[in-house]
């Protein structure tokens, strides 16, 4: 039947069935690379290692057999796609070529998933599938630590959970806040989605990251503007006043606690909750910068290089396996220069763009998601590296939402030409389940 008979509702355009028997696979295969993403091997890395094997084998096969999905995705992924060319291009000046070319074919891989995955699967499946993943991580890390496991806690005994660090556990938890707080406001599974919110700021609590508690602080004061965004003007201006409100609450809490939150947001290594610890570390980065300003030390080259390079000194100095600055902007600057990092602003601006196109088309809470994300990659990559990764579960929810927010406007402007609506009028499924299916 095609979509546009005149006998089809818009409402049956957006529930029409579309068999595939691949489609249950596809499922599997989302929530598997997400699970892995999201570190939730990170405690064997022999399993995270054969993890990412068997997705780079899968997706080879969905890329081979959705060849038209994929191609549609990158066409999409718009400047994420040159992250992968900077990188490769690193390999002429890199400390060491093998390693980020390496890193460059990880780098390549994670972008094309986050595509394909953008392009098969909407802002309503990928919240949902976030939610399933985070919430089997944020309970695991709630019993690890309730039985008082040994890696359940980092070396100064503060919970870390599954995860390899306080503040991935704290960032992880932050991100399931925001999946559990959209599906709530959609209505779906409230008493499960209500039980997890709970669950989500008790982790958050528990892990200590200051960078976490921070980002819940914000979520009170940007959930009320976002999910007002196409409300008449009287809620607006309640759901402002809450968001000024609770803006308020936060800048009480800070100063009656006598909070620092520049400093707590820096703060890295676990060792104290001053700034020397991350403050000389960054001092390094500093420097680093400073001998090569424009094109850095290539991709994912500073941190292996050999005995006696800088990194191998500031593990030295340290006493720890650190393999990295604990903040995005510094490795990106220390490893592609000024070039890496314009790279990631020009790519910041179009994703904001995309942000507001899902805004404008959407009509529910969750074509709020990639604005909520937009905002938690600015605050988390100050305490944690996670931009221009390969591997990296921000880096392929960056590609993931740009391009399913992308297909929202697309198929949204289509519904509203085959049925001469305003782009206001827009259905109450828009933006949350439609999909390629």
């Amino acid at each position: 039947m095609a979509i546009g008979q005149d006998n089809l509702s818009r409402d049956q355009v957006a529930r029409w069935p579309r068999q595939d028997a691949l489609r249950g696979l596809e499922w599997a295969f989302l929530l598997f690379v997400l699970l892995a993403a999201a570190y939730a091997f990170s405690l064997q890395a022999r399993v995270q290692t054969l993890a990412w094997y068997l997705i780079y084998l899968s997706a080879a096969g969905f890329f081979v057999l959705r060849y038209g999905s994929l191609f549609s995705g990158l066409w999409l992924t718009g400047p994420i796609l040159l992250w992968p060319v900077l990188a490769g291009l690193s390999f002429y000046w890199s400390e060491n070529p093998g390693q980020t070319m390496r890193a460059t074919i990880q780098l390549s891989m994670t972008v094309l998933i986050g595509a394909y995955l953008g392009a098969r699967f909407s802002l309503y499946d990928i919240c949902r599938a976030l939610y399933w993943v985070l919430i089997v991580c944020g309970l695991a890390s709630l019993l690890a630590i309730l039985a008082r496991m040994g890696f359940a806690f980092d070396h100064n005994g503060v919970p870390q959970g599954i995860f390899p660090h306080k503040n991935v556990l704290g960032g992880r938890m932050v991100l399931l806040l925001i999946c559990a707080a959209l599906l709530f406001f959609v209505g779906w599974n409230r008493l499960l989605s209500g039980a997890t919110l709970i669950l989500a700021l008790a982790l958050v609590a528990i892990s200590q990251s200051a960078t976490a508690i921070l980002m819940t602080l914000g979520l009170g004061t940007l959930v009320p503007i976002l999910l007002s965004w196409r409300s008449p003007a009287p809620l607006r201006v309640l759901s402002y006043l809450i968001a000024l409100l609770m803006a308020t609450l936060a800048v009480w809490i800070i100063v009656s606690f006598d909070i620092d939150p520049a400093g707590l947001t820096l703060e890295a290594l676990g060792k104290e909750r001053t700034l020397s610890g991350r403050s000389i570390l960054w001092d390094f980065a500093v420097g680093q910068i400073e001998l090569r300003p424009y094109v850095g030390a290539g991709f994912d080259g500073f941190w292996h290089g050999r005995d006696g390079s800088q990194s191998s000194y500031i593990q030295y100095v340290f006493g720890q396996d650190i393999v990295n600055f604990h903040n995005s902007y510094l490795d990106i600057a220390v490893q592609l220069g000024a070039a890496g990092l314009l790279l990631t602003l020009l790519t910041g601006v179009w994703f904001a763009m995309r942000v507001l196109g899902a805004l404008r088309h959407g009509s529910n809470a969750i074509t709020t998601l990639p604005a909520f994300l937009l905002a938690f990659v600015a605050v988390y990559s100050l305490s944690e590296y996670a931009l221009f990764r390969q591997h990296s579960l921000i880096q392929l929810l960056l590609g993931a939402m740009a391009v399913a927010s992308a297909r929202l406007a697309i198929e949204s402007r289509a519904l509203d030409r085959v049925f001469g609506t305003e782009p206001s009028a827009a259905p109450s499924l828009r933006g949350d389940r439609l999909s390629t299916q």
